[in-house]
């Protein structure tokens, strides 16, 4: 049983949970018995939240810190049920007993355990597919805002990435990229219905369980939107509480760079003009003796303010002007219980997140409701709810340009009023974005209803219906003065998207005998998309007083709005079917119709098949011992990928170059033109998969896991196929190529010590995954033999996307070389003449330097346990093999081309570039670059401390003296240690020592002091 946790902070959750546990039933009866004891493992440790139910009924309770139970049972004849995640539930008989001890056998690998698949629930030793269930409580004491972080690095298959701002969503990616243009998202399942708003408006203390569904087989029930992976994410219920439980979660966690770069201060500054204009300030032949007769002022090309600073002694830091450490704060409140007939969770949280940049800030309350009743024997109904408002206002400096600026210039005038260009050429202040008024409010409203039928006639037939609303509005407003060529500018938009959904699932479910079982689940569904937005803008104030509230006082105006509405029809039918629990189908096929497709391919269809044995059950191993649970699977299936809703539709666009005027003394009018044909053939993109996998447990389930080898193959590619201009359109969208991902999976989880005192498990998960460009065009325009290369947009058949293409650096040109080339000057890079024509050419000398995809990536777990206290730490790593996990690392991408703006240019102290005097540099020297200049790539590999955290449980006997059922306090850390050799902000999101590479921020380090505790 999943351990509940703390929850936000309204009050009427906590009105409305105290109203219910007033109106909770209490069991009495004349014959009542009081019945206790301690419910342990097999190695005699107590076990933490144990349900003890009688059964037959709702009375129960859940086992204390010290393992006991005490519960009023109705009679002798009672039984008792005590179930937990993990291990086999156990049923006694009371009788006379008036103390009954337990001890639960560990269930192998899980595999008991009943985990969320499409439109229903399997036990995961009835699995024929790939699905993986992410450890979220040993991320528990983890300041994670968002739910997908806890999934970062530990859930095999599943590419989290890392995040740098405040209440970003991180990217994710599961078995490497299926598609070229298409959507690349995951689909996301949130208590069995589509949702598409943000992940972070989910408050990661009402998650319950967050399953992955991997391959084509268990994908298959999703169909043309499952190419991409689909994670099911389950929100809590009260039914694992039979009285009242109020919880309460807090945490502050610090946030500041786990890697800081340190731009020029204003000594480091002055060296880098010299050191530019080496060839002056520097006497030859040498060029390492400083010239006694160069000065800053008589030759530079420095601008006058920057003259001005030298003189004045300015020394100027902009990053310590809008920067500091930030924090998280984090409040959750939460109520859930059950009754007889009844189940309920409440929720309420409040979460405030400030960045390292100024105006980096997140600010979130969200409230849900999750309830469900059992109206009769038959019928339960039930909702699940939720609203969530997020708060993003403010603006941040320009990033980009932040690093670039001069210590020898300040961003305000002895007034105090911002300086438009401080360095005095056409590069504007960068804290002028940051003086906008601005106002991001991003809201969600979601409402799950439900009905559950068990048709009283049919054994095992029931009926469930899911309507499904959701709908979120954005207030986006914003107004800076000195936008818009420093005369003003403001704009308002609004938009808001609503989501309505209405799924029909029949499902029928018997066993017949002792070898037959069956599952089946059919399925009929809708969902209707409808989008709006409004855009009022203006431009050139004379007073911009009011801000975005008055934009009629602009000289300028401007409106714009837009709509769209997009419908999905499906239906879907699944047969699971085992003989003698040990040989497994499944079989599914789903049909699916899209508006947003083609004239003649509105519907598609997906079969997928998979197939499970469960070797162990088999006599030849039953009794070998070595193995507790052993089964072979085997899976393939189809599914598909989505296009834009109107790309197979011919485009219209009214540009200003399509305006005329029509008449004499006419006015001009808007025009239209064609810009795209339509393709009343374009098809799916289709993704067909197969996976075989082993699930194994041994030393008596102590020791258990899974490994998995898979293969795709997406075909019908969607593309926008560029027209010449000779025919007056730009693009047709269309299907081509071909894409494969194979990899291999492995999962392993060993309780490596059980003891009375101490305990360890780990948890180790390594992904390995190859994409494979197989197919692009068709074309072969030289006449070569061989497909053409789509080398413009740096696609090769044979390669994986994002090969990275270009020329070889053997290191950089030397003061005295008699053979550097035309065009090319001591401290630029030295390029390789790959086929010894003694010249540089695109056409002939550039050549595959590697891949930014990783060759593998791996994650190990460890939970220690000492009595009370609770130890975690969790190692992340990726690694890139031989060539693979490359990223570009150029510190002059900005204004370094010219002589004038690299010496008015700031940089990072951590550059190592070439002078004369450091002939071995990494990087050339900033300036202009050669004629054909070169790139250089790094790898990003890293292995990377992501969480740490020591968390102490009180003892019985201090919660009973505080009337506590629980509270623990803990502390932990976040990303603390990062060891890599990439040099830059950080090796996982690419950012490296460019000004304007990404947003040029670092990942966050914190560490975390909260608490839980319940009543």
């Amino acid at each position: 049983m999943k351990r509940a946790f703390v929850k936000a902070a309204f009050v009427a959750s906590v009105i409305l949970g105290l109203l219910l546990y007033g109106f909770a039933p209490v069991a009495t009866a004349q014959n009542s018995l009081e019945v206790k004891g301690s419910v342990t493992d097999s190695e005699g440790e107590p076990l933490i939240g144990v349900t003890v139910l009688e059964v037959g009924t709702s009375n129960g309770t859940v086992t204390d810190f010290a393992g006991d139970y005490s519960l009023t049972v109705e009679d002798a004849n009672s039984s008792l049920s005590f179930s937990y995640t993990g291990y086999e539930t156990h049923q006694v008989v009371v009788g006379n007993q008036s103390v009954l001890d337990v001890q639960l056998l560990f269930s192998a690998s899980e595999l008991g355990e009943v985990v969320v698949v499409g439109y229903g629930t399997q036990r995961k030793s009835d699995l024929t597919g790939s699905l993986v269930s992410a450890p979220l409580d040993a991320f528990r004491e983890a300041p994670n805002t968002n739910i997908l972080q806890a999934l970062s690095g530990s859930t095999p298959g599943i590419s989290i990435g890392q995040t740098s701002q405040a209440g970003q969503e991180p990217d994710i990616q599961i078995r490497g990229q299926t598609s070229i243009n298409g959507n690349q998202n995951p689909l996301i399942i949130l208590d069995g219905v589509y949702y598409r708003g943000r992940i972070s408006d989910l408050n990661p203390r009402d998650i319950a369980s967050v399953d992955v569904l991997k391959d084509a087989s268990s994908k298959a029930v999703y169909g043309a939107q499952a190419a991409n992976g689909v994670i099911l994410i389950t929100t809590k219920s009260g039914r694992q509480a039979t009285k009242p439980v109020i919880t309460y979660s807090g945490f502050y966690s610090t946030q500041s760079p786990a890697n800081e770069l340190t731009p020029w201060g204003r000594e480091g500054f002055l060296q880098g003009v010299r050191d530019i204009d080496w060839q002056n300030s520097y006497l030859g032949p040498g060029y390492t003796q400083q010239n006694p007769d160069w000065t800053i002022e008589n030759n530079t090309g420095l601008f006058p303010p920057l003259l001005e600073g030298f003189a004045n002694g300015t020394d100027f830091n902009w990053y310590d002007e809008v920067t500091d450490p930030g924090y998280i704060t984090d409040h959750q409140l939460s109520v859930r219980g059950s009754s007889e007939k009844s189940s309920y969770y409440l929720s309420g949280g409040y979460t405030d997140q400030e960045g390292w940049m100024l105006n980096d800030q997140y600010n979130r309350i969200s409230a849900r409701i999750n309830f469900d009743v059992d109206i009769t024997d038959w019928l339960t109904i039930g909702a699940n709810t939720f609203g969530a408002f997020a708060d993003r206002s403010g603006e941040s400096p320009i990033l980009s340009q932040l690093p670039q600026m001069s210590p020898l210039a300040a961003p305000r005038d002895a007034n105090g009023e911002f300086i438009i260009n401080p360095l005095g050429d056409l590069r504007l202040n960068p804290f002028l974005q940051s003086a906008s008024d601005d106002r991001d409010l991003r809201n969600n409203l979601s409402g799950i209803f439900f009905a559950r039928v068990k048709i009283p006639q049919i054994k095992g037939l029931s009926y469930r219906v899911n309507f499904s609303n959701n709908y979120t509005w954005d207030a986006l407003s914003n107004s800076n003065p000195f936008d818009a060529g420093q005369s003003g500018r403001a704009i308002k938009v609004n938009r808001s998207t609503y989501d309505v959904l209405l799924d029909n699932i029949l499902q029928y479910d018997r066993k017949f005998g002792a070898n037959h079982g069956v599952n089946i689940t059919v399925l009929y569904g809708a969902n209707k998309i409808r989008f709006e937005e409004s855009i009022a803008e203006g431009t050139n104030f004379s007073n911009l007083a009011l801000s975005y509230n008055s934009l009629e006082q602009a000289v300028i105006q401007q409106i714009s709005s837009a709509a769209w509405e997009e419908t999905y029809l499906y239906q879907m039918a699944r047969i699971n079917y085992d003989f003698q629990k040990k040989y497994l189908l499944t079989a599914t096929i789903r049909r699916d119709g899209f508006s947003g497709f083609a004239e003649n391919n509105k519907i598609g269809w997906f079969p997928s098949v998979g197939l499970g044995w469960i070797l162990s059950e088999e006599r030849f191993l039953k009794d070998g011992g070595t193995f507790s649970f052993l089964k072979l699977r085997a899976s393939y299936g189809i599914n598909g990928n989505l296009t834009s809703r109107y790309s197979s539709l011919a485009q219209v666009s009214a540009s200003a170059a399509s305006q005329y005027v029509f008449g004499d003394g006419g006015s001009t009018v808007n025009g239209q033109q064609i810009s795209a044909l339509a393709n009343p053939n374009l098809t799916w993109e289709r993704t067909a998969g197969i996976n075989i996998g082993l699930d194994f447990g041994i030393l008596g389930g102590n020791v258990s896991g899974s490994i998995d080898h898979y293969r795709s193959t997406t075909t019908d590619l969607l593309w926008d196929f560029v027209l010449p201009e000779i025919t007056g359109f730009r693009n047709i969208a269309s299907n081509i190529g071909e894409i494969a991902n194979s990899g291999v999976e492995l999962l392993v989880n060993a309780n490596l010590i059980r003891g009375d005192k101490f305990s360890w498990d780990l948890g180790v998960n390594l992904a390995a995954n190859n994409n494979r460009i197989e197919s692009l065009l068709g074309l072969d325009l030289d006449e070569d033999g061989r497909e053409d290369n789509l080398i413009a947009n740096g696609l090769f058949i044979g390669e994986p996307i994002g090969t990275i293409y270009g020329y070889v650096i053997d290191g950089i040109w030397q003061i005295g070389e008699g053979d550097i080339p035309n065009g090319f000057a001591p401290g630029q890079y030295k390029l390789r003449d790959l086929n010894g024509d003694g010249q540089i050419t695109p056409q002939d000398d550039r050549q595959i330097l590697g891949r930014s995809e990783p060759a593998y990536e791996f994650g190990i777990r460890n939970t220690l346990q000492f009595g009370d206290l609770t130890f975690r730490f969790f190692i992340k790593s990726i690694q890139g093999g031989s060539e693979g996990y490359l990223g570009e690392n150029n510190p002059w991408a900005g204004s370094y081309s010219t002589p004038g703006n690299a010496q008015s240019s700031n940089w990072f102290s951590e550059i190592d570039y070439w002078t004369p005097s450091n002939p071995g540099a990494t990087y050339r020297i900033p300036g202009p670059d050669a004629a054909i200049g070169g790139r250089r790539y790094f790898a990003r590999n890293f292995v990377r401390l992501q969480d740490i955290s020591l968390a102490y449980q009180l003892g019985d006997q201090i919660v009973e003296k505080l009337g506590v059922q629980g509270l623990k306090i803990f502390v932990s850390g976040k990303n603390l240690v990062t060891l890599t050799d990439w040099e830059g902000w950080d090796p996982e999101t690419g950012q490296g020592l460019g000004a304007t590479q990404g947003l040029a921020l670092p990942v966050m380090r914190g560490v975390t002091f909260g608490l839980d505790l319940s009543l």
